[in-house]
């Protein structure tokens, strides 16, 4: 389509071609076994996706350890057992030429020992307010081991086939703990100044630089952390140089921790996203994702028209509507079922796992993708959501 010529152009990321501009953004939907290894339902998941004309996928949320989770039923990557099933997401993803991308991560001390029963760690004391779980504070040899598990992850993800690895720095998860002020107080070689705060991530790097291609690595980094000692584009100079040494293929930028959540969210509607990338492109070479709030391809045309980043990614919108691409290329724009989210703000959040009591992934959209629906309760989950679809749909009329 024309009017989409540079979202539907192709573009070369590191040394792999991506179809197209347009990105899954890293999506977690919390239905692994409890010893993190995926399911045939999260292949599901991903593989609808996949066949929809995506240039990217980026599974979210895999983490490097059971002590990483936020939850029981989240990801884990590292183990030889965990191999088995991240090869066959891999191949599916990619079987419909669509790019593989994991994002590793571990929560530090946002975790949730009510949801994981295990230990909530930090580089510091620190507590998040909406959780009340104070973090112990890492050992040197805690912190050494924790590099090790993220070297495991990054060398399986590679084995399994994934195109690029994803490290999460951002949302106050445990490497961007380190990387602020704000989270490490540490008085060691781990805290202080710059150089020291970089240490956690750089070691990562340095002992998986040998195993895997740099150029497969990626980072999502934080524009603004809303608070006084945390990161913004002033403080993040250090981060995005050190970063560059390696060659990354990308970075994908967003913003806020778990404390300013509610900040996060009015800058993602108000497109200040948007120009996060655009200050990030004038840091680096390396291309740039822009994402957060992004809901049609008429959308991402303009933020690359405007320069605004390199390539885009979405994930709520294709939450509501996996065949959000190909309705749109085939000129069917009109039957996409939009984001209730996106339509009017705080009107839903049921694909946030961790704001459900259940801790349950879903949309309520008739567009959406739904999970085995065999048995009664699940079957009446699906009823209520999508009531609750007609209800919203029809007092905004």
């Amino acid at each position: 389509m024309n009017k989409y010529k540079l979202s539907l152009a192709p573009i070369k990321i590191g040394k792999t071609l991506l179809k197209n501009k347009i990105v899954c953004s890293p999506v977690g939907i919390n239905m692994s076994e409890t010893d993190g290894k995926i399911t045939n339902k999260e292949i599901g998941y991903f593989e609808n996706l996949a066949k929809n004309n995506l240039g990217m996928i980026i599974v979210g949320n895999a983490t490097v350890s059971n002590m990483g989770k936020g939850t029981l039923n989240e990801i884990v990557i590292g183990k030889p057992f965990h191999l088995p099933q991240l090869k066959k997401l891999a191949d599916t993803i990619k079987k419909y030429g669509t790019v593989a991308c994991i994002q590793i991560a571990h929560k530090g001390a946002q975790g949730n020992s009510k949801y994981t029963g295990e230990r909530v760690v930090g580089p510091s004391k620190y507590i998040v307010p909406d959780i009340g779980i104070e973090a112990e504070v890492l050992t040197i040899d805690e912190i050494k081991e924790i590099e090790n598990e993220y070297v495991n992850a990054i060398v399986q993800a590679d084995e399994a086939g994934f195109d690029f690895i994803e490290i999460m720095s951002a949302h106050g998860y445990l490497v961007h703990q380190f990387l602020s002020e704000h989270t490490n107080k540490r008085e060691d070689e781990y805290g202080g100044c710059e150089n020291n705060r970089l240490r956690f991530l750089k070691n990562i790097i340095e002992k998986v630089k040998n195993k895997v291609d740099t150029s497969k690595l990626a980072a999502k980094i934080t524009g603004n952390d809303f608070i006084p000692k945390g990161l913004n584009f002033k403080k993040i100079r250090f981060l995005i140089d050190m970063l560059d040494s390696y060659k990354f293929a990308y970075y994908q930028v967003t913003a806020g921790i778990y404390e300013t959540a509610k900040q996060k969210y009015i800058h993602m509607k108000k497109g200040a996203y948007w120009e996060y990338a655009k200050e990030l492109k004038k840091l680096t070479n390396t291309p740039v994702m822009a994402q957060g709030g992004i809901t049609s391809l008429e959308e991402g045309e303009k933020i690359l028209s405007n320069k605004q980043g390199d390539f885009w990614g979405m994930a709520q919108a294709l939450i509501a509507d996996p065949q959000l691409v190909t309705k749109t290329i085939n000129d069917k724009e009109d039957e996409i079922y939009k984001c209730l989210a996106h339509i009017k703000v705080g009107s839903c959040h049921r694909c946030r796992y961790l704001k459900q009591k259940d801790l349950d992934f879903a949309c309520v959209t008739p567009g959406s993708w739904s999970a085995d629906l065999t048995n009664k309760i699940n079957l009446a989950k699906r009823k209520k959501d999508l009531n609750y679809w007609n209800k919203v749909i029809s007092n905004l009329k």
